[in-house]
């Protein structure tokens, strides 16, 4: 899905996002435009490196003369190539979004750009709960409450 995060296009090769990686995103790009440090952390199996890589990727694209180089360190040469593979992913992905954007125009789960940041054009879940196109995204004023992550997510 393609959607619009702040006014920046975020490229995410799947077709929906949970809650807690929307806000991840959100965060890290809040940082990015402060040219501030930051340090998320997120547990296992809940999509951090695809949130990172989508949100990093679609950044630079958009700020070519400003964004800098991400460096990603992992412990072990097989982490390493787990992040490589999801890389390819989503650049694939953002490859493939933006021809059909140009030879057909916008496909319907690509977001207007006069979505304010407090409702996301984009499907969000979180357990059973479901938040489809232009609804308000529940917990994202910030809401600490929301760390419930008994489900794998599918995206990693």
């Amino acid at each position: 899905m393609k959607f619009n995060l702040d006014g920046l296009a975020v490229y995410f090769p799947y077709e929906r996002i949970y809650l807690e990686q929307y806000q991840y995103m959100r965060a890290l790009k809040q940082t990015l435009d402060a040219g501030g440090h930051c340090l998320l952390e997120m547990p296992t199996g809940t999509g951090k490196t695809v949130c990172l890589l989508s949100l990093i990727t679609s950044y630079q694209m958009a700020h070519p003369n400003t964004c800098g180089k991400l460096v990603y360190c992992t412990r072990t040469v097989p982490e390493m190539n787990s992040v490589m593979e999801e890389l390819g992913v989503v650049l694939k992905y953002r490859e493939e979004r933006m021809r059909a954007d140009l030879d057909g125009g916008a496909s319907e789960d690509a977001v207007d750009a006069t979505t304010s940041s407090a409702s996301a054009a984009v499907v969000v879940s979180r357990g059973d709960d479901v938040v489809s196109a232009n609804d308000t995204i529940p917990g994202d004023d910030d809401d600490k409450d929301n760390n419930n992550n008994d489900d794998d997510n599918d995206n990693e």
